[in-house]
């Protein structure tokens, strides 16, 4: 599995008929209330530092890297095909991901939201490390989760 900075044309495509296939709530669990069902190109072209996951020289998936505050960095809009969840990518993704932002020696914890319903996510965040450090209520509840750097 690869992870590349950049998101093509196809690969964009691509990703605009998984989510517009599944419909709005799909959109909406992966990311958030923003992007307004149906999902155009012109809404993917306003995220910026947007990762694309290949498995098998395959588009599976992105992920974004949405901000960077002090020595953390806030990660955002992770989407994998909607016909290969369940089978370890998401968790392998994630893993690359993490290890990438790591590497910068400035960068001493990730943190993420995820909504309260999306249990599968958030199971998949808390086997990887993450934690929650709050709660949101309000539109919706979610948390913010958190994983700090491994020390060595």
């Amino acid at each position: 599995m690869t992870i590349q900075p950049g998101l093509s044309d196809r690969d964009r495509a691509t990703l605009i008929g998984w989510t517009n296939r599944k419909g709005a709530d799909f959109l909406r669990q992966w990311a958030g209330p923003t992007p307004h069902f149906p999902l155009t190109p012109e809404q993917v072209d306003d995220w910026s530092d947007l990762y694309t996951i290949f498995r098998q020289g395959r588009f599976v998936g992105i992920i974004q890297e949405i901000r960077r505050e002090q020595d953390n960095v806030h990660i955002g809009h992770f989407v994998l095909d909607p016909a290969l969840t369940g089978r370890g990518i998401g968790r392998a993704a994630l893993l690359i991901f993490m290890d990438i932002l790591f590497r910068d020696d400035a960068i001493r914890s990730i943190t993420l939201n995820v909504f309260d319903y999306n249990l599968a996510a958030r199971k998949l965040y808390e086997r990887v490390g993450f934690v929650v450090l709050r709660t949101i209520e309000s539109p919706e509840k979610k948390y913010t989760m958190i994983k700090h750097k491994p020390t060595p």
